[in-house]
């Protein structure tokens, strides 16, 4: 194997571990909606305003970090790539840049309401950022 077939398998191992991962921050994301959706029916939740808040937190910022390891495999993957032209690389760059803006505006909205107590996670819980 050479050493750009290697590179390759490691940036697909990663990509796997990424994925994985935040197939997991979505199913976080489900379970904060659940809990406010209990708490809208007055019913017992599953955490306290403040504890959806922290989970949250967590959450997006591990998207944040995950859009962070996107982006800079898009850029591996193309400085490895035999076609430095091919136009699906930039947007692939694009893609993982736009991704990363808008999971930082997400965790940056949870940040800046962290102490309004009146706030819902839920509120602004986009499952797919």
């Amino acid at each position: 194997m050479n050493n750009q077939n290697e590179k390759q398998i490691e940036l697909i191992n990663g990509q796997i571990i990424g994925i994985f991962l935040f197939i997991l921050t979505l199913i976080v994301s489900l379970v904060v909606a659940y809990n406010e959706k209990l708490q809208r029916e007055n019913k017992s939740s599953l955490f306290s305003n403040k504890e959806a808040l922290d989970i949250s937190f967590i959450n997006r910022l591990v998207v944040v970090l995950l859009g962070i390891y996107f982006l800079y495999d898009a850029y591996e993957r193309r400085r490895i790539s035999t076609n430095k032209d091919d136009p699906s690389s930039k947007l692939q760059i694009l893609a993982a840049w736009l991704a990363l803006l808008a999971s930082v505006v997400i965790l940056y909205i949870i940040i800046i309401n962290y102490n309004n107590r009146n706030f819902n996670p839920a509120d602004i819980e986009e499952p797919t950022l």
